[in-house]
């Protein structure tokens, strides 16, 4: 519901021409506050270990692994959204 709220007050008080150039993810990424373990932790890093995504499939998996241990509640569209966005801006995995 709070991301409902959130979402409905980024519509109603975000310029069209600043929402259109806003993927859907990033939204559902920074609302979900992933960069509180992900400022240290990165994404892509070569020296990661844990959570090292080496395809597309593996990055829905991690995806779906922080949803569900940080308890975020999303939909399957949802973290298809965030798997997308981290992939176009971060990972750049082929579909």
């Amino acid at each position: 519901m709070k991301l409902l709220q959130k979402s409905l007050l980024l519509m109603l008080f975000t310029p069209l021409s600043v929402m259109a150039e806003v993927h859907p993810g990033k939204v559902l990424h920074d609302d979900a506050n992933c960069m509180r373990c992900h400022a240290d932790l990165g994404y892509n890093q070569p020296e990661l270990t844990k959570m090292a995504p080496t395809d597309i499939k593996g990055l829905k998996k991690a995806v779906s692994f922080c949803d569900s241990n940080l308890n975020i509640g999303w939909f399957d569209d949802e973290k298809q959204d965030v798997v997308d966005y981290l992939n176009k801006t971060y990972y750049k995995f082929d579909h």
